[in-house]
């Protein structure tokens, strides 16, 4: 087996490969509450994509004119519909559809998955520093007492 000095630069690199993707996710899971996201144009498409568990774990896909789809939560996208104005400023907890004001907030998931990110993070760098310990040796026996 490698030694630990050996192993340090790999795991490092794992580690932060760690961070960054529980980071991608996370950010993903908040964008797609659209809190992060400023919202200006006209509706051109709402689509429901079916999963493994329909009316529980679908895709909802939403498009506006001014660019491509983006994947939003179900509580978000079925505000919408083709032809709707959409206007929301970033960082902000109200879009506007329509002309009609709603309340936008992170879903279950994403409160979910802000809460174990931390244990995922160090759940992580846990693992990397156990991969890069000096195994321990074992005790010498005693030549008196065997």
């Amino acid at each position: 087996m490698p030694s630990p000095e050996r192993l340090r630069g790999p795991v490092v690199a794992l580690v932060v490969t760690g961070v960054l993707l529980v980071g991608i996710g996370a950010w993903a899971f908040v964008a797609r509450s659209t809190l992060p996201l400023s919202l200006d144009g006209t509706v051109t498409s709402v689509e429901v994509r079916h999963e493994k568990h329909p009316g529980v774990d679908d895709v909802w896909m939403v498009a506006l004119d001014d660019g491509p789809p983006r994947h939003l939560d179900r509580r978000v996208a079925r505000l919408l519909e083709p032809g709707d104005e959409v206007r929301k400023d970033r960082w902000s907890g109200t879009v506007q559809v329509a002309g009609t004001t709603h309340d936008v907030g992170l879903s279950r998931d994403a409160r979910v998955f802000l809460g174990l990110s931390p244990l995922l993070v160090l759940a992580t760098a846990g693992l990397g520093v156990l991969a890069t310990r000096r195994p321990r040796r074992p005790a010498r026996a005693d030549p008196v007492t065997g």
